[in-house]
């Protein structure tokens, strides 16, 4: 029985956030897989296909300073998001349409990103 090789574009996802976190590291395919135990072979499979071990995707996410958050999903955390909130709601007391303005353009970005992103 032969096995599936068709990709999802979750999945292509996860290989393409992969690509990228090795070509912005300053070691080689060669020098990454010697550290995580995995062959050039291996690591160019896994951004073909996405398909990281548990295991594999936590050292990768070490060795290159990756959040597993963002490997997985494109998405990580924002530092300090509490602060910003606070800050955005004290402004919104005294100017409430500037508040106001800024959130429906964050909005209004997400939306095309979103509409972009289903293509």
């Amino acid at each position: 029985m032969k096995r599936s090789t068709k990709v999802t574009q979750e999945v292509k996802a996860i290989g393409d956030r992969l690509r990228h976190a090795i070509n912005s590291h300053s070691l080689s395919v060669e020098q990454i897989g010697q550290k995580v135990g995995l062959s050039p072979t291996q690591i160019y499979d896994r951004i073909r296909y996405g398909n990281l071990r548990l295991h594999e995707a936590v050292a990768l996410g070490r060795l290159l300073g990756i959040d597993l958050e963002w490997l997985a999903t494109g998405y990580e955390d924002i530092p300090n998001l509490e602060g910003v909130v606070a800050k955005l709601s004290e402004l919104h007391k005294t100017k409430p349409q500037t508040v106001e303005s800024f959130l429906l353009t964050i909005d209004r970005l997400w939306l095309e990103e979103q509409l972009g992103s289903h293509k």
